[in-house]
């Protein structure tokens, strides 16, 4: 079971800065992306331009395709193939159900000591605390240093 929540929606969504950001790369990358046909164009607004959830699931894909080595139009090939979201449930960590919610302490207080956390054991010794509502880029980071230290417990899993 991943460790942390999908990133909260945004609902205004997201400047290209946040949008390179949650998935991890340039903005000239995500721009490149949009030039080659692999992402739709946002709808122009000057600075008030925004990206939403599809680009986001779309470049979290493309980078992951890359990382496999495939090349652009290959990526782009199969991108067209799969349903936007199957492309989200490979690259968004899925939502923990309501009642895995509740038990892990999460309120609907949003005052700092209400705010819900989940906690991580990296290793004997070491915890990673990641706050339920972070961005997505928090998120990924999180399961990312999860991944890399393999630890497969959970505060209250043992």
């Amino acid at each position: 079971m991943p460790l942390v929540p999908a990133p909260p929606a945004a609902p205004r969504g997201y400047s290209a800065v946040e949008l390179a950001r949650a998935a991890g790369v340039s903005t000239g990358t995500i721009k490149h992306w949009i030039a080659e046909g692999l992402m739709d164009k946002p709808a122009f607004r000057g600075r008030q331009t925004t990206y939403g959830r599809e680009h986001l699931v779309r470049a979290l894909a493309i980078k992951k395709l890359r990382e496999h080595n495939l090349l652009l139009p290959e990526i782009k090939r199969k991108l067209a193939q799969i349903p936007l979201e199957e492309l989200a449930k490979e690259v968004l960590p899925p939502e923990p159900p309501a009642s895995a919610a509740q038990s892990a302490g999460e309120h609907p207080d949003t005052g700092e000591l209400g705010r819900a956390w989940r906690r991580v054991e990296l290793m004997p010794g070491l915890e990673l605390h990641v706050r339920a509502d972070a961005g997505a880029v928090v998120h990924r980071m999180a399961a990312e240093i999860r991944e890399k230290y393999g630890c497969e417990r959970e505060e209250g899993r043992h």
